[in-house]
């Protein structure tokens, strides 16, 4: 059995690491966002949410968005492929999370608790950027 909470806290230092150039209030805005329609509508509208923002911030749904492919793909111990090479349009991120998680209800509900303590990790260690 995988620690998920351990897998969560190393992804979610992974998110604010590959966006370390973002504001820390910005970032968490984001994240705090994020993980809002992640609770109240689940992980199909988290993943369009992210790609639904502004055209500008691509990149950023981009890398959040694979972080949380590569953390489902960790815990569920399923294949993902190369997410770099798999995403190529936020087309091919959406029909990947339905066809990898949303189809099995099991992995969605484990999913969405896995993405929720991550995105969680993530706007705490970016609130703790703001203070510093």
């Amino acid at each position: 059995m995988k620690n998920l909470d351990y897998i969560a806290a190393k992804s979610g230092n992974e998110i604010l690491n590959k966006l370390n150039a973002i504001d820390a209030k910005e970032l968490e805005k984001l994240i705090n966002d994020t993980l809002l329609v992640l609770h109240g509508e689940g992980v199909y509208a988290s993943i369009l949410y992210l790609y639904a923002r502004d055209k500008k911030k691509d990149q950023t749904a981009d890398k959040i968005v694979k972080e949380l492919l590569s953390t489902a793909g960790k815990a569920l111990q399923i294949d993902l492929g190369n997410l770099d090479k798999e995403i190529q349009s936020p087309e091919d991120a959406l029909n990947l999370v339905n066809e990898k998680i949303c189809n099995n209800t099991d992995f969605l509900f484990l999913v969405k608790d896995l993405w929720e303590r991550t995105l969680i990790y993530a706007r705490y260690g970016a609130k703790a950027r703001v203070k510093e």
